[in-house]
């Protein structure tokens, strides 16, 4: 599918569109396919199943969780690492469009065009511990439960 540029009609993307396109394209690479010039390979990667978004975790210190309490107690500190699929929408090609044609200001250097869904936390639980003065603290939502992507 070519991208157009404002004025042009084009068709919405389908879901098998977008399962071709789930990585972002380089300027180069878009400027190329609203040329016509020449089709843009599609990469598909394998990817191993820890590079998916979920739950991971690590043993630490409370004084290295960085919330100020004296505390030598360890705890297992649970997190949302991975990576998310991403399928371009009309949105993403709207907005290349939009960009490349001049009618949006141009992004500053290192900033991305359009967002990446990341792995977040969708739930959390809370901690409790003894400090060295031997006094309990509970510390709500201060690690993941569970996790997903979000946009």
């Amino acid at each position: 599918m070519n991208l157009s540029f404002p004025g042009q009609k084009q068709k919405p993307v389908s879901s098998s569109d977008e399962d071709r396109r789930s990585r972002f394209l380089t300027t180069e690479e878009i400027q190329r396919e609203a040329s016509g010039d020449e089709p843009v390979p599609v990469r598909t990667r394998r990817s191993a199943p820890d590079s998916q978004c979920g739950l991971r975790s690590v043993l630490l210190q409370v004084r290295d969780l960085g919330l100020g309490y004296d505390s030598d107690e360890t705890v297992l500190f649970k997190y949302c690492g991975g990576s998310c699929p991403h399928a371009r929408s009309n949105y993403d090609l709207t907005l290349s469009n939009l960009l490349l044609s001049g009618r949006l200001p141009q992004p500053a250097p290192g900033e991305p065009w359009h967002s990446v869904p990341c792995c977040r936390p969708t739930r959390y639980e809370d901690m409790a511990f003894l400090d060295n003065s031997h006094r309990w603290h509970k510390v709500e939502k201060l690690s993941a439960a569970a996790c997903g992507c979000a946009d």
